[in-house]
């Protein structure tokens, strides 16, 4: 027993020693091989790497025949025996290892293929569908033509899909049936079963959506709602939500026709034939605030020095600039122009009325303008009595920071966003998280 035990410890210690090896040589052939690659004719790197590449695959081919008896193990191993053979094959001779191996291995890879091909049936027959997908994948990277694997693969990917996107169908929940289909649909569009439940989902969730106005609105108000709607149009169209559809505008006077025969009790005959043309719900978004206040431009004239220099003789007589200042005005200029606007959105059943979801938007938006008019930079603020003369309330604010001040007021811009295109951003902006807002609602027909 202590023999044997003995034996079992030197065979393990070998294995491992063989493993830390060949991965050294790796390393090795690898550098080479680089080396190689800059310098091909480099005779130290020829040299070496025929030295470590024979090692290496001497090392690698002595693994796959300790592998024997064990198929799994000879296959893998053998693989990537190959895979270095090829890898050095641009560097050393290899013609010694090519094909001396492949009977063997191919006798080796057909009855490890054999098992793994009926444990796969085994686990479909369970219903194990992810381990039948690891060893399906398994032989088919094996070989890609083994009897029926690919076809077993489309099995176990599609029908656990399959089967729950039908559970998801029966309990009415449409969308989660479709999407659930749809990347499986667009890796095996031939596989029509996906198909026609995703049909199917699409027609029994579809929901239909009209979208309409208020007739009560007038103005601004009314001007600016309709603006909304034409976008919000445009966004759930961009959404691309497969399951919203927008009533054409044609069928509006039908629509009310059946929503008013409803609530009287009756139901037009127009109605009944034209039913399935007639939305699920009535969406409308009401902008029942809209203050836009463009203000006037005002303006101040204000007092100030301006920097000048002349020339001077110090006490040396050394010539210098010295600073001086004169009494100037100039004029400031201001303008605000703001909006301020409150949107609805009201999502209504047709058949009954019911109010289905409502949700507010408020959107808010200034711009301002400041500015003088002066030619020169050298201008700093300050107060005077009198422009000819000096007197003792005379305040000349002298401070390199005040003139910046004013230099920068004498660049700003002097434009202002006009209402006008503050309502286009607002329009913009009820449309978008409208279209957002009725995405995320639970719509069933």
């Amino acid at each position: 027993m202590l023999l044997a035990s003995c034996h079992g410890a030197r065979y393990h210690y070998k294995q491992g020693n063989r493993f830390a090896e060949a991965r050294a040589l790796k390393r090795a052939v690898t550098e080479y091989k680089f080396a190689l690659d800059r310098k091909p004719n480099k005779a130290k790197y020829v040299t070496a790497m025929n030295t470590y590449g024979t090692a290496l695959l001497e090392e690698l081919y002595t693994n796959y025949r300790f592998a024997d008896g064990n198929d799994s193990l000879s296959v893998y191993k053998f693989l990537e025996a190959e895979k270095w053979t090829n890898y050095l094959k641009p560097y050393i001779s290899v013609s010694r290892y090519e094909g001396f191996y492949t009977r063997d291995y191919l006798e080796q890879r057909s009855r490890y293929m054999a098992g793994v091909y009926e444990r796969s049936h085994g686990l479909i027959r369970a219903k194990d569908y992810q381990q039948a997908q690891k060893r399906l994948r398994e032989l088919n990277e094996l070989d890609p033509k083994y009897k029926d694997v690919k076809s077993l693969l489309r099995f176990s990917e599609v029908e656990p899909v399959y089967t729950k996107a039908l559970e998801e169908f029966e309990l009415g929940k449409y969308k989660e049936a479709y999407y659930r289909l749809q990347p499986m649909y667009k890796k095996y569009p031939d596989q029509n079963e996906l198909k026609l439940l995703m049909d199917e989902a699409l027609d029994r969730g579809m929901y239909r959506i009209g979208i309409v106005s208020d007739p009560n609105l007038t103005g601004k108000e009314a001007t600016i709602s309709a603006a909304v709607q034409s976008r919000l149009i445009s966004e759930l169209y961009r959404l691309g939500d497969p399951f919203l559809e927008l009533v054409d505008r044609t069928n509006f006077d039908l629509i009310q026709e059946e929503q008013e025969a409803i609530v009287q009790g009756t139901t037009s005959d127009g109605a009944l034939t034209q039913e399935l043309l007639s939305a699920n719900a009535y969406l409308k978004v009401v902008v029942n605030v809209a203050d836009e206040i463009e203000g006037e431009l005002e303006s101040e004239t204000k007092k100030g020095y301006e920097r000048f220099y002349v020339k001077t003789k110090n006490k040396e007589g050394e010539t210098v600039m010295t600073a001086k200042y004169k009494k100037v005005t100039y004029r400031e200029y201001w303008k605000e122009n703001r909006v301020h606007y409150i949107a609805e959105l009201v999502l209504t059943d047709r058949a009954t009325s019911k109010i289905l979801s409502v949700n507010s938007f408020e959107f808010d938006d200034e711009d301002k303008a400041h500015y003088i008019n002066y030619s020169n930079d050298q201008l700093f603020p300050g107060y005077w009595k009198y422009q000819s003369r000096d007197h003792y309330s005379d305040r000349p604010e002298i401070a390199e920071f005040k003139r910046k001040e004013l230099a920068r007021l004498r660049k700003a811009s002097k434009s202002v966003k006009s209402p006008a295109t503050m309502r286009k951003g607002a329009i913009n902006y009820f449309a978008q998280n409208s279209a957002k807002h009725v995405q995320t609602l639970d719509l069933r027909p």
